[in-house]
Protein backbone atom coordinates (compact mmCIF):
# COMPACT_ATOMS: atom_id res chain seq x y z
CA UNK A 1 0.00 0.00 0.00
CA UNK A 2 1.46 3.24 -1.15
CA UNK A 3 1.35 6.81 0.41
CA UNK A 4 -1.99 7.88 -2.60
CA UNK A 5 -3.92 4.32 -1.60
CA UNK A 6 -3.77 5.70 1.94
CA UNK A 7 -4.25 9.18 1.41
CA UNK A 8 -7.57 8.11 -0.72
CA UNK A 9 -8.64 6.00 1.96
CA UNK A 10 -8.80 8.53 4.47
CA UNK A 11 -10.63 11.07 2.33
CA UNK A 12 -13.27 9.02 1.49
CA UNK A 13 -14.03 8.02 5.38
CA UNK A 14 -14.00 11.88 5.96
CA UNK A 15 -16.60 12.06 2.89
CA UNK A 16 -18.91 9.65 4.69
CA UNK A 17 -18.33 11.38 7.72
CA UNK A 18 -19.19 14.77 6.82
CA UNK A 19 -22.19 13.71 4.46
CA UNK A 20 -21.36 15.41 1.56
CA UNK A 21 -18.18 16.51 -0.68
CA UNK A 22 -18.71 19.59 -0.53
CA UNK A 23 -18.51 19.72 3.62
CA UNK A 24 -15.71 17.35 2.83
CA UNK A 25 -13.79 19.82 0.81
CA UNK A 26 -14.08 22.81 3.42
CA UNK A 27 -12.57 20.18 6.16
CA UNK A 28 -9.62 19.51 4.35
CA UNK A 29 -9.28 22.67 2.63
CA UNK A 30 -9.76 21.28 -0.92
CA UNK A 31 -11.67 22.34 -4.02
CA UNK A 32 -15.05 20.23 -4.43
CA UNK A 33 -14.09 18.85 -7.50
CA UNK A 34 -10.61 17.66 -6.38
CA UNK A 35 -12.49 15.57 -3.75
CA UNK A 36 -15.17 14.36 -6.14
CA UNK A 37 -12.42 13.31 -8.53
CA UNK A 38 -10.19 11.35 -6.16
CA UNK A 39 -13.26 9.27 -4.67
CA UNK A 40 -13.87 8.74 -8.73
CA UNK A 41 -10.16 7.68 -8.93
CA UNK A 42 -10.43 5.29 -5.69
CA UNK A 43 -13.50 3.50 -6.97
CA UNK A 44 -12.29 3.55 -10.27
CA UNK A 45 -8.84 1.82 -8.86
CA UNK A 46 -11.10 -0.94 -6.85
CA UNK A 47 -13.21 -2.02 -9.60
CA UNK A 48 -15.87 -1.00 -7.50
CA UNK A 49 -18.78 1.39 -6.77
CA UNK A 50 -18.92 2.92 -3.29
CA UNK A 51 -20.98 6.31 -3.30
CA UNK A 52 -24.23 6.37 -4.91
CA UNK A 53 -24.57 10.07 -5.58
CA UNK A 54 -27.35 12.21 -6.13
CA UNK A 55 -28.36 16.02 -6.45
CA UNK A 56 -29.64 16.13 -2.97
CA UNK A 57 -27.50 13.44 -0.91
CA UNK A 58 -24.62 10.18 -1.05
CA UNK A 59 -25.44 7.03 0.36
CA UNK A 60 -23.07 4.31 0.32
CA UNK A 61 -23.51 0.99 -1.51
CA UNK A 62 -23.05 -2.15 -0.30
CA UNK A 63 -19.77 -2.30 -1.14
CA UNK A 64 -19.02 1.01 0.32
CA UNK A 65 -20.52 0.17 3.67
CA UNK A 66 -17.64 -2.33 3.89
CA UNK A 67 -15.17 -0.59 2.34
CA UNK A 68 -15.73 2.31 4.59
CA UNK A 69 -14.78 0.26 7.91
CA UNK A 70 -11.61 -0.73 7.35
CA UNK A 71 -10.57 3.04 6.12
CA UNK A 72 -12.59 4.34 9.67
CA UNK A 73 -10.12 1.64 11.14
CA UNK A 74 -7.27 3.22 9.00
CA UNK A 75 -8.44 7.17 9.96
CA UNK A 76 -8.68 6.17 13.41
CA UNK A 77 -5.26 4.80 13.88
CA UNK A 78 -3.86 7.87 12.05
CA UNK A 79 -5.37 10.11 14.44
CA UNK A 80 -3.97 8.20 17.46
CA UNK A 81 -0.84 7.89 15.87
CA UNK A 82 -0.85 12.10 15.66
CA UNK A 83 -2.24 12.54 19.13
CA UNK A 84 0.43 10.20 20.22
CA UNK A 85 3.31 12.49 18.86
CA UNK A 86 1.82 15.87 19.97
CA UNK A 87 1.29 14.21 23.48
CA UNK A 88 5.11 13.67 23.39
CA UNK A 89 5.64 16.92 22.36
CA UNK A 90 4.56 18.33 25.21
CA UNK A 91 5.34 16.01 27.98
CA UNK A 92 8.07 13.96 28.69
CA UNK A 93 7.38 10.28 27.66
CA UNK A 94 8.61 7.26 26.20
CA UNK A 95 11.73 5.42 25.86
CA UNK A 96 15.61 7.35 26.25
CA UNK A 97 18.34 4.76 25.96
CA UNK A 98 21.39 5.79 27.68
CA UNK A 99 25.21 4.73 27.94
CA UNK A 100 27.13 5.82 30.86
CA UNK A 101 30.85 4.58 32.01
CA UNK A 102 30.32 1.71 34.61
CA UNK A 103 32.03 3.63 37.82
CA UNK A 104 30.07 6.96 36.84
CA UNK A 105 26.55 4.84 36.34
CA UNK A 106 27.00 2.62 38.91
CA UNK A 107 28.01 5.42 41.79
CA UNK A 108 26.00 8.20 40.77
CA UNK A 109 23.52 7.84 38.29
CA UNK A 110 21.48 5.59 39.67
CA UNK A 111 19.81 8.17 42.59
CA UNK A 112 19.79 10.58 39.96
CA UNK A 113 17.70 8.28 37.19
CA UNK A 114 14.98 7.74 39.70
CA UNK A 115 14.50 10.98 40.85
CA UNK A 116 13.70 12.05 37.62
CA UNK A 117 11.65 8.74 36.89
CA UNK A 118 9.65 10.03 40.05
CA UNK A 119 9.06 13.18 38.80
CA UNK A 120 8.37 11.54 34.55
CA UNK A 121 7.02 8.40 35.29
CA UNK A 122 5.81 7.99 31.56
CA UNK A 123 9.50 8.19 30.84
CA UNK A 124 11.20 4.58 30.00
CA UNK A 125 14.63 4.64 31.12
CA UNK A 126 17.40 1.80 29.22
CA UNK A 127 20.61 2.17 30.91
CA UNK A 128 23.97 0.47 29.69
CA UNK A 129 26.56 0.74 31.64
CA UNK A 130 30.13 0.51 29.35
CA UNK A 131 33.73 2.02 29.64
CA UNK A 132 33.98 1.21 25.99
CA UNK A 133 32.43 4.01 23.31
CA UNK A 134 30.00 2.68 22.07
CA UNK A 135 27.75 3.39 18.41
CA UNK A 136 25.36 5.80 19.82
CA UNK A 137 24.12 5.72 16.08
CA UNK A 138 24.58 2.19 15.03
CA UNK A 139 23.00 0.34 18.55
CA UNK A 140 20.07 2.68 18.78
CA UNK A 141 21.65 5.00 22.04
CA UNK A 142 19.94 8.74 22.49
CA UNK A 143 22.45 10.11 24.75
CA UNK A 144 26.17 8.92 26.37
CA UNK A 145 27.83 10.06 29.44
CA UNK A 146 31.28 9.99 28.71
CA UNK A 147 34.47 11.58 29.96
CA UNK A 148 36.06 12.30 26.70
CA UNK A 149 34.80 13.25 23.61
CA UNK A 150 33.23 10.64 21.06
CA UNK A 151 35.63 10.29 17.92
CA UNK A 152 32.41 10.32 15.76
CA UNK A 153 32.48 14.01 15.20
CA UNK A 154 28.76 14.43 13.78
CA UNK A 155 28.00 13.75 17.23
CA UNK A 156 26.79 17.12 19.84
CA UNK A 157 29.01 17.15 22.87
CA UNK A 158 27.75 19.18 25.42
CA UNK A 159 30.16 19.50 28.39
CA UNK A 160 28.88 19.50 31.63
CA UNK A 161 32.11 19.52 34.51
CA UNK A 162 35.35 18.11 35.30
CA UNK A 163 36.51 15.87 37.78
CA UNK A 164 39.85 15.80 39.71
CA UNK A 165 41.57 12.49 39.47
CA UNK A 166 43.94 10.94 42.55
CA UNK A 167 46.72 9.09 43.06
CA UNK A 168 45.52 6.78 45.63
CA UNK A 169 46.82 3.63 47.38
CA UNK A 170 45.42 1.51 50.84
CA UNK A 171 47.71 1.99 54.34
CA UNK A 172 48.51 -1.60 54.32
CA UNK A 173 50.17 -1.32 50.84
CA UNK A 174 52.47 1.79 51.61
CA UNK A 175 53.11 0.41 55.10
CA UNK A 176 54.67 -2.66 52.84
CA UNK A 177 55.99 -0.97 49.88
CA UNK A 178 56.72 2.35 51.05
CA UNK A 179 55.48 6.15 50.51
CA UNK A 180 56.63 7.45 46.71
CA UNK A 181 58.55 10.72 47.22
CA UNK A 182 58.83 11.45 43.56
CA UNK A 183 57.23 10.68 40.54
CA UNK A 184 60.24 8.41 39.33
CA UNK A 185 59.62 6.30 42.42
CA UNK A 186 56.76 5.07 40.77
CA UNK A 187 58.35 2.83 39.07
CA UNK A 188 59.03 0.95 41.80
CA UNK A 189 55.68 0.29 42.80
CA UNK A 190 52.90 -1.71 41.77
CA UNK A 191 50.49 0.16 39.69
CA UNK A 192 46.92 -0.55 38.97
CA UNK A 193 46.18 0.66 35.29
CA UNK A 194 42.80 1.31 33.29
CA UNK A 195 42.97 0.36 29.87
CA UNK A 196 41.35 3.57 28.14
CA UNK A 197 44.46 5.78 30.08
CA UNK A 198 47.65 3.52 29.76
CA UNK A 199 49.80 6.82 30.30
CA UNK A 200 48.96 8.67 33.19
CA UNK A 201 49.08 12.95 32.85
CA UNK A 202 51.50 13.46 35.50
CA UNK A 203 54.28 15.32 33.34
CA UNK A 204 54.50 17.03 30.17
CA UNK A 205 53.89 14.44 27.60
CA UNK A 206 52.51 11.99 30.14
CA UNK A 207 54.18 9.22 31.82
CA UNK A 208 53.45 5.62 31.39
CA UNK A 209 53.05 3.16 34.46
CA UNK A 210 54.29 -0.43 34.00
CA UNK A 211 50.72 -2.11 34.99
CA UNK A 212 50.75 -4.80 36.68
CA UNK A 213 47.39 -5.19 37.10
CA UNK A 214 45.28 -3.93 33.99
CA UNK A 215 41.37 -3.26 33.89
CA UNK A 216 38.76 -2.05 31.99
CA UNK A 217 36.70 -1.32 35.12
CA UNK A 218 37.65 1.45 37.94
CA UNK A 219 35.57 -0.08 40.67
CA UNK A 220 37.95 -3.17 39.86
CA UNK A 221 40.79 -1.46 40.63
CA UNK A 222 39.35 0.54 43.30
CA UNK A 223 38.86 -2.98 45.24
CA UNK A 224 42.24 -3.84 44.11
CA UNK A 225 43.45 -0.61 45.77
CA UNK A 226 41.37 -0.71 48.98
CA UNK A 227 43.10 -4.12 49.50
CA UNK A 228 46.45 -3.36 49.49
CA UNK A 229 46.93 -4.12 45.65
CA UNK A 230 48.56 -1.02 44.85
CA UNK A 231 48.57 2.73 43.25
CA UNK A 232 45.72 3.65 41.28
CA UNK A 233 44.58 6.77 39.31
CA UNK A 234 40.88 7.39 40.07
CA UNK A 235 38.45 9.94 39.45
CA UNK A 236 37.28 11.61 42.49
CA UNK A 237 33.89 9.81 43.01
CA UNK A 238 35.33 6.65 42.53
CA UNK A 239 37.82 6.66 45.27
CA UNK A 240 36.53 9.70 47.82
CA UNK A 241 34.64 7.24 50.23
CA UNK A 242 37.90 5.58 50.36
CA UNK A 243 39.53 8.49 50.99
CA UNK A 244 36.88 9.63 53.56
CA UNK A 245 37.15 6.58 55.58
CA UNK A 246 40.38 6.66 55.44
CA UNK A 247 40.85 3.48 53.48
CA UNK A 248 43.11 5.34 50.78
CA UNK A 249 45.00 7.99 50.57
CA UNK A 250 46.88 10.13 48.17
CA UNK A 251 49.49 9.54 46.66
CA UNK A 252 52.49 12.31 45.13
CA UNK A 253 49.46 15.40 46.06
CA UNK A 254 52.57 17.98 45.21
CA UNK A 255 52.09 16.70 41.21
CA UNK A 256 49.06 18.35 39.02
CA UNK A 257 46.55 16.07 37.53
CA UNK A 258 44.85 17.86 35.38
CA UNK A 259 40.87 17.35 35.65
CA UNK A 260 38.81 15.17 33.24
CA UNK A 261 36.44 16.69 31.31
CA UNK A 262 32.73 15.00 31.42
CA UNK A 263 30.08 15.15 28.31
CA UNK A 264 26.83 14.50 27.33
CA UNK A 265 26.81 13.12 24.09
CA UNK A 266 23.60 12.82 21.58
CA UNK A 267 23.23 12.20 18.11
CA UNK A 268 21.48 15.80 16.50
CA UNK A 269 19.84 19.18 18.27
CA UNK A 270 16.97 18.46 15.93
CA UNK A 271 13.77 17.64 17.39
CA UNK A 272 14.62 16.46 20.19
CA UNK A 273 11.90 14.99 22.20
CA UNK A 274 10.78 15.97 25.48
CA UNK A 275 11.96 13.43 27.54
CA UNK A 276 15.55 13.57 26.05
CA UNK A 277 16.05 17.01 26.93
CA UNK A 278 14.35 17.22 30.02
CA UNK A 279 16.84 14.37 31.04
CA UNK A 280 19.60 15.83 29.88
CA UNK A 281 18.96 19.03 31.79
CA UNK A 282 18.36 16.83 34.99
CA UNK A 283 21.39 15.30 34.56
CA UNK A 284 23.42 17.85 33.93
CA UNK A 285 22.24 20.28 36.79
CA UNK A 286 22.37 17.09 39.25
CA UNK A 287 25.77 15.45 38.73
CA UNK A 288 28.21 16.73 41.46
CA UNK A 289 30.74 17.95 38.93
CA UNK A 290 28.44 19.56 36.46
Amino acid sequence: MNNVELELMGLFATVVEQGSFTRAAELLGMPKSSVSQKISRLESQLGVRLLQRTTRRLSLTPQGEIYVEHCRGLLTLARSANLAMARLRCAPAGRVRITAPEATGTLLLGPILAEFRALYPEVVLELTLSDEQLDLVGEGYDLALRAAPLKDSSLICRRIGEVARYLVASPGYLAQHGMPQRLADLAHHVCLVHTALPVWPLQEGGWRPQGACVSNSLLALRELSLHDGGIALLPQHVCESGLASGKLQKILPMIPIPTNPFYLIYPSREHLAPALRSLMDFVAERLPFA
